[in-house]
């Protein structure tokens, strides 16, 4: 039939394609979706009868795969999608016995195996997380993509951790999820996308015989959690809260925990990550489904026909299997819920320093006998206006009278030192002081 529906899985080693050169061993492709917390996986499994994958054939670990799978005349006649598996490096090479099989495994990590294998210590400080993803996917020539808020750390060591181990821990510490995928670092708040509308819808007719496993679950979910941590010089142990509904409420179900933290922010965060991952596990579905190739590790879908178990769900894991007996999904989802999200405080604007107000200078007041200093300029025969002026130099006087009659020029200075000054006369005010 022109129209059938089928899965195409193409495969390429080291840049060549071998479809046509595995075609007639190919027993089946499985492809392991993974949200978050692990490395995306390909297991393509061969039949082995003439031993040419064990001599000839035997292909060499750290070899470069790409694979992606084609589902045509899917949903309907001309309908087709593509699955870009990604790009792997082969990393286990097995074979069995009765039957005579090949399974070579690989894994979406960068071909240098020392950002899985190689231990490293090192101290980073004053960081965002986005910063140490960015440099550790420099590192070893990868892409990256941060899609999450800017969360900063003050210090945290790298303590014998490969920089994987490292990444992988940081993320989970804070509530990120993190994946490599198609050669690129892929950091993102999994909240985020728990909010993004379903793809599909899932019933139970989808399921191959009936076969699902629903788990609704109180114990290890909780509503908040209180946090003790040690903080300052003086190591002194502070204690905080972070919660969807009050701690001493009806149903409160509070997470205890001491951890390190830098201060409350850096607390909180932590108490919020821990308390989510834990309610993850709180409503869960896993099945076989006849493949679906809108359902991907990472998206949310619709859960129907399945009474109370209904709702909308992340998906976590899609391992997709493509041989001769069909294709299908085994599917691992959780129920989205509240998330614990924190929030930092936004620190209070800082009022702007009131000017301190110019006090105007106190006149000063002056007698008959103070000793002043004279500026020098003019002085007048009389304190009458158009009284008839002198120019004298600056130096000490004595004032001999004050408040003249004719007021214009108040003061009448004698010089104290004529080798100095030359004043002997009314002034106007503010000429001396």
């Amino acid at each position: 039939m022109a129209n059938a529906r089928k899965a195409k899985p193409t495969v390429k080693f080291n840049g060549k394609n071998v479809n046509e050169s595995i075609a007639p061993y190919l027993k089946k492709i499985v492809y392991t979706d993974v949200a978050c917390g692990s490395s995306d996986s390909l297991d393509i499994v061969l039949q082995n009868v003439d031993m040419k994958w064990l001599n000839a054939w035997y292909p060499t670990k750290g070899d470069k795969i790409d694979a992606s799978i084609l589902f045509e005349n899917w949903t309907e006649a001309g309908k087709n999608f593509t699955t870009q598996c990604g790009n792997f490096v082969l990393d286990s090479i097995g074979f069995t016995g009765g039957p005579l099989e090949a399974t070579f495994g690989g894994l979406a990590i960068p071909a240098s195996e020392s950002f899985k294998e190689t231990e490293r210590t090192k101290t980073w400080k004053s960081v965002t997380i986005r910063q140490i993803g960015s440099e550790i996917a420099k590192k070893y020539g990868l892409g990256f993509c941060y899609d999450a808020n800017k969360i900063s750390i003050a210090k945290i060591e790298q303590s014998e951790k490969t920089d994987s181990a490292f990444l992988y821990s940081i993320c989970s510490s804070y509530g990120l999820a993190m994946k490599v995928y198609r050669g690129k670092i892929i950091i993102f708040d999994k909240g985020k996308y728990e909010k993004k509308s379903p793809v599909t819808t899932i019933t139970r007719k989808d399921f191959i015989d009936d076969e699902w496993d629903f788990k609704d679950t109180l114990t290890g979910t909780y509503t908040g959690a209180r946090t003790s941590y040690k903080s300052g010089s003086d190591n002194k142990e502070i204690s905080t809260f972070i919660g969807l509904i009050k701690e001493n409420a009806t149903g409160s179900r509070v997470l205890r925990i001491n951890e390190q933290a830098d201060d409350i922010n850096d607390a909180k965060y932590k108490a919020a990550a821990r308390v989510n991952e834990s309610n993850e596990s709180a409503t869960t579905l896993t099945g076989t489904i006849w493949a679906n190739p809108k359902v991907m590790a990472g998206v949310t879908i619709t859960l129907s026909g399945l009474g109370k178990a209904n709702g909308k769900y992340y998906v976590d894991q899609v391992k997709t299997t493509v041989s001769s007996d069909g294709t299908t999904q085994e599917i691992e989802i959780h129920k989205c819920q509240t998330r614990l999200v924190h929030v930092p405080a936004t620190p209070a604007p800082s009022k702007p320093a009131k000017t301190p107000q110019k006090q105007p200078a106190k006149k000063k007041t002056y007698k008959v006998g103070d000793i002043v200093n004279f500026h020098g300029g003019m002085y007048y025969y009389s304190s009458y206006p158009g009284a008839k002026g002198y120019m004298g130099n600056a130096g000490p006087a004595k004032i001999t009278k004050v408040n003249g009659s004719g007021k214009a020029h108040p003061y009448h200075l004698v010089t104290i030192n004529w080798s100095k000054t030359h004043c002997w006369g009314w002034v106007n005010s503010g000429t001396f002081d």
